[in-house]
């Protein structure tokens, strides 16, 4: 049987393994001017985006960009291939990107349902649909009215 001095030993070992291994898979790197690409890329990981982008201090160059969605950072790196500025990028995380296709989904209305048989049919008989649109819209240019090219409603629509 085990003991209670046994459990607590090894619930505290194992506590300890897990707080290493947790700490060791964070990467909390800082960017200091000076550094080159290969010592960003050490500190922080490997960039979500590399580009190369218009130098603000000479016409017609470019230097490197590195740009860090999660910890939303971006090295800029001058023509010496140091790092030149650090700027805070502004990311769409997660939370935002999922409130804002809610909000999408809810602006946009319940979904249409697909009906097998009604949907083929409005395809079929769209193009008798746009012609009888266009010679109303000539009828009334005809007969005095506002002359312009009228707008076809949606194939699907009913």
């Amino acid at each position: 049987m085990i003991t209670l001095r046994t459990f607590l030993a090894g619930a505290g070992g194992g506590l300890l393994a897990l707080l290493l291994v947790g700490c060791s898979t964070t990467q909390s790197g800082s960017l200091n001017p000076g550094m080159t690409p290969g010592q960003t890329v050490q500190s922080m990981g490997e960039p979500d985006l590399k580009d190369d982008i218009a130098d603000p201090n000479h016409n017609g160059a470019t230097v490197l960009r590195y740009v860090w969605l999660e910890p939303g950072k971006a090295a800029i790196f001058g023509s010496d291939n140091r790092l030149a500025s650090v700027q805070d990028v502004e990311t769409n995380t997660k939370v935002k990107v999922e409130q804002q296709a809610h909000a999408e989904a809810v602006a946009s209305g319940p979904p249409q349902r697909f009906d097998p048989i009604q949907t083929p049919l409005d395809y079929i008989f769209f193009p008798v649909k746009a012609g009888a649109v266009y010679f109303g819209a000539g009828l009334n240019c005809v007969a005095g009215g506002s002359c312009q090219k009228p707008p076809l409603p949606s194939p699907s629509s009913g």
